[in-house]
């Protein structure tokens, strides 16, 4: 890095970690929900910038498997989203519980609250941006992949440790910003780029059969990822957090919109990249591929734009993960009379170690998204959105049952490198409802 690409970096962090710094003023008041305040323009910033950690893994994607990315990492999450929107966020917002282990423990007791807090502890401990983020540092500075995530990751949580969700907000908005300018850099300067050296058509190349090497059952499986919207508790903590149902309806779906230009970006890169950089760049595409084509000002920019994406997701995921923690795991360790704060710190303490650790020990960006959603959407997905409805009781004698089975079932599909584990798991879970729902309406 030259002295241009290392200001904007530093300067970037700076004005990030100045946000945050000033949400905590007021974040201290309420750490989880920031007191039900949140506003259309900040939840729209905060849903943007949390939902696109996976930046590099968007880059990988893209250069495996090519156009193909927009049938998994997009399409499936605007349908599913527009849903989550219409119908569910207004049952969150008016639910008022806190977390889905809560609103499953509302609806069929301590025991099952107590199980999906441990499997959400599977997704929200955020080793898949720890390792992301370890990357992009290993890029910049040419530090080991395992002290580089664990630097990373003590410069990433360090405000929300302060003033939780609205400190986190605060910094979101920065980090958004700084998201779309890099990638929009990127790709009209990857575009400038393929028009200057003669590339004016795309390559015959499988990146652009559909459905490619990943095959419509490959497709069909991040479909079902995509279900994973449903259970995230990044999304249902920051609609749980709107000031009203409306706020949080609509900043959904002004949140879609933005999705939609962020990924044409990031697909319009990603080929580029399978261009022109080596496939052993593959981690680290979109910052290879601003080596190539982009003056220091910009290489400056982009890696500000990953941090923020990576960062920001990370924190959002970190946070989850600490309430999970704090709520339904330290109370029987700590007396409740202790501060909050203190358990949800304790709770970010715990989960960041946790989470580099993992990350240090399965160096994959995709396996680690993958495997870990489809045990949680197996689990949760259908108990989640039955609990918001009125027949959520009927499954609540065999509960345990129906969250324990589809996630182990999916598990261990995926230890046998079965190809589908969320398909499995969730086709588990379908038929394990449906038997309880017939043999309860016979005895009826």
């Amino acid at each position: 890095m030259n002295a241009t690409e290392i200001i904007i970096v530093i300067a970037s962090l700076a004005a990030v970690h100045v946000a945050g710094a000033f949400g905590s003023r007021r974040g201290r008041a309420d750490f989880l929900l920031a007191e039900r305040s949140m506003s259309l323009p900040m939840l729209v910033a905060t849903l943007v910038a949390t939902w696109y950690g996976a930046v590099l893994a968007s880059g990988e994607f893209v250069m495996r498997y090519g156009v193909v990315f927009i049938l998994c990492f997009g399409i499936p999450y605007y349908l599913i989203a527009i849903i989550y929107a219409r119908w569910l966020s207004g049952r969150i917002r008016s639910g008022m519980a806190a977390s889905i282990p809560e609103q499953i423990g509302r609806v069929h007791g301590p025991a099952a609250r107590q199980l999906a807090a441990t499997l959400l502890l599977v997704i929200t401990v955020p080793a898949s941006y720890q390792l992301m983020l370890g990357y992009v540092i290993v890029h910049i500075t040419g530090l080991p992949l395992p002290l580089a995530i664990v630097f990373g990751t003590v410069i990433s949580i360090s405000y929300v440790a302060i003033g939780g969700l609205r400190s986190d907000v605060y910094a979101n908005v920065v980090q958004v910003i700084l998201m779309y300018a890099g990638m929009f850099v990127l790709t009209a300067a990857a575009i400038y780029y393929s028009l200057s050296v003669g590339v004016t058509a795309p390559p015959d190349s499988p990146l652009f059969d559909v459905p490619g090497r990943l095959g419509w059952a490959g497709i069909a499986g991040w479909w079902v990822i995509a279900m994973q919207t449903f259970v995230d508790p990044t999304i249902y903590v920051r609609t749980a957090s709107a000031s009203s149902a409306s706020v949080a309806r609509k900043a959904i779906l002004w949140s879609v919109v933005c999705w939609v230009i962020f990924d044409v970006l990031q697909l319009l890169s990603g080929l580029a990249a399978a261009q022109y950089i080596a496939p052993a760049e593959i981690s680290t595409s979109y910052l290879a591929l601003s080596d190539v084509v982009l003056p220091p000002w910009g290489r400056g920019l982009i890696l500000a734009g990953v941090i923020a994406a990576v960062s920001s997701t990370l924190n959002g995921y970190a946070l989850a993960s600490a309430t999970t923690i704090a709520d339904d795991v330290l109370p029987s360790l700590i007396p409740e009379r202790a501060a909050s704060s203190s358990r949800y710190r304790m709770g970010l303490l715990m989960t960041a170690v946790v989470g580099a650790v993992i990350a240090i020990a399965i160096p994959s960006i995709i396996d680690l998204i993958f495997s870990a959603a489809s045990i949680v959407v197996s689990a949760l997905l259908l108990p989640t959105l039955l609990s918001h409805t009125r027949h959520g009781p009927r499954f609540t004698t065999s509960i345990v049952s129906v969250m324990v089975v589809p996630a182990t079932v999916s598990a261990l599909a995926s230890l046998a490198q079965h190809g589908q584990p969320a398909l499995v798991g969730i086709g588990t879970s379908l038929l394990l409802h449906c038997a309880i729902w017939i043999k309860g309406s016979y005895r009826r």
